[in-house]
């Protein structure tokens, strides 16, 4: 059901035009992924970005010019990260600067990651703000549409969006049919802690069951509920995935060495050597950073491989992120590293 709404929702976008331009064609009206209308100059020449997807979807579509500033947490491609920074992300943002810069839009995350206080700040100044986050296909695909007509770049986004939607739907197809009983129990270690996880209402929940896995929190609320160790073996995940966070790897990406070392970490804790996942050896660890931006279709191609090793044989989810590189940013990907292990354990 998901699915079919995202696949209706993308049809639309790209079928009606997703913003509207004033009489005088000076201004156009945006609705964001918060569902506000956000009116904003025609032709925005001044950017700054404080969303890494957003930042990536910009200088994919051929517009970095655009981007005066970036927060620091926009880091890939790794043209972004020589841009000039405003602060480490959303919540820690040096308004000052950006005032000084003087952009005609900036773009912010979604909720509590950029403070109202900040916007109202900015709107006061007569600085528009637009609010996405792309960490899901079905949020990720309409701000690529809103920015390709923002920045008049439509057929670089109508592109973006056909190679997006096409794997995704590849990995909604071959896991549709897939009984309860043979879905892998998963359990998510969220933000770099072992015992925070993905409720119901997070995007690590969405990201597990479109790849075909049983989240085993699926019946906690909230997004990021905590759990105890106990409560993980009672339920014996056959899949563990740990999302590593910036501040536990040195270099704008973690190496292989670091991701290999705390995996093993996960598979020392105490009484974990009684899971299946462990047994087994399905313990893999993600950069933090894969789960936005056009990064998330890699990532679901990876955990769709993980979960279901035979489906799959035909993918090879490092391919399609040199592709990404290659693609969309004009590079090649070279010693980038972002999961580990990245060959699916049988």
């Amino acid at each position: 059901m998901l699915r079919t709404a995202m696949i209706l929702l993308t049809l639309a976008l790209l079928s009606a035009p997703a913003l509207s331009h004033d009489a005088s064609g000076q201004t156009l009206t945006v609705t964001d992924e918060e569902g506000r209308e956000v009116t904003l100059p025609a032709i925005p020449k001044k950017i700054i970005s404080l969303t890494p997807a957003a930042a990536e979807v910009i200088y994919a579509l051929g517009e970095a010019d655009r981007l005066a500033a970036v927060s620091e947490d926009c880091i890939s491609p790794p043209g972004l990260m020589a841009m000039e920074k405003v602060g480490e992300s959303g919540r820690e943002v040096d308004l000052e600067r950006v005032m000084e810069i003087g952009p005609d839009l900036v773009i912010a995350k979604t909720g509590g990651l950029f403070s109202a206080e900040d916007e109202e700040r900015l709107k006061g100044y007569g600085v528009p703000v637009l609010r996405y986050r792309g960490l899901q296909i079905d949020t990720l695909i309409p701000m690529i549409a809103d920015l390709g007509l923002i920045l008049g770049r439509e057929e670089e986004a109508r592109e973006m969006i056909g190679w997006a939607r096409g794997y995704s739907d590849l990995v909604s197809a071959r896991t549709a049919g897939i009984p309860e009983e043979e879905r892998p129990r998963i359990y998510f270690m969220s933000m770099g802690h072992f015992d925070w996880t993905a409720g119901f209402e997070s995007a690590g929940h969405e990201r597990i069951v479109e790849a075909g896995g049983e989240n085993i929190a699926e019946d906690l609320p909230g997004k990021v509920p905590h759990v105890d160790m106990e409560w993980v073996l009672e339920r014996d995940p056959e899949v563990i995935v740990y999302s590593i966070p910036t501040s536990q790897y040195a270099g704008p990406t973690p190496t292989l060495q670091e991701m290999a070392d705390k995996r093993a970490e996960i598979m020392s804790l105490p009484a974990f050597d009684r899971i299946d996942a462990v047994e087994t050896g399905r313990v893999y660890v993600a950069d933090i950073n894969m789960a936005s931006g056009l990064s998330e279709v890699v990532m679901i191609l990876y955990y769709a491989k993980w979960f279901h090793p035979d489906l799959f044989t035909d993918i090879d989810p490092r391919a399609v992120y040199e592709e990404v590189y290659r693609r969309f940013f004009g590079m090649e990907i070279n010693a980038v590293h972002q999961v580990y292990p990245e060959t699916a354990i049988l």
